[in-house]
């Protein structure tokens, strides 16, 4: 038997898509025997423990003295590439964060299906990985602000931590 030797990106491109399909194979499965609504509050809860625990590991493996905001957009690149989101802009100005995306293989998956709209999850995935990142109370607030599923040519994020009183 011969075995196969994949290259390290032949190997995350296998991955990003592994991952992208199992969230969508997951979710349609809870939806078709729970619901929709069953499968979106449960989908948001696995979202918000996932970014979570991973904006720990990143913070303890990767990025470990984060400041905001050049940690966070570390951050979000890590999890652009293991997502595989290909179209993706950042811009940052006075401490807010904006990132565009308009090729994702999530909301590509999302849009096949037409049961989903990757906006729901997407505020507790970046509210989640600033708490794992920066620690627990770490508040940081994100609007999903454009939709690429509500047809806008971009999907927009506006992510900002609010000043402390």
């Amino acid at each position: 038997m011969e075995t196969i030797k994949l290259s390290a990106d032949e190997l995350l491109k296998i991955a990003q898509y592994a991952f992208v399909r199992m969230d969508g194979a997951w979710f349609l499965a809870l939806a078709k025997r729970q619901g929709v609504q069953a499968a979106w509050d449960m989908d948001v809860e696995a979202w918000t423990h996932f970014s979570y625990v991973f904006g720990k590991y990143l913070r303890k493996n990767v990025i470990p003295d984060p400041v905001w905001p050049e940690g966070f957009l570390s951050a979000l690149e890590v999890l652009g590439e293991v997502l595989g989101i290909a179209g993706r802009s950042v811009e940052v100005k006075d401490g807010v964060i904006v990132v565009r995306v308009t090729d994702c293989q999530t909301q590509k998956a999302i849009a096949k299906a037409g049961v989903a709209d990757c906006g729901i999850v997407t505020v507790q995935t970046y509210q989640g990985l600033a708490r794992g990142l920066f620690g627990e109370d770490a508040a940081v607030e994100a609007v999903h602000t454009k939709n690429l599923n509500r047809g806008d040519g971009v999907c927009e994020v506006v992510v900002r931590r609010p000043q402390a009183s």
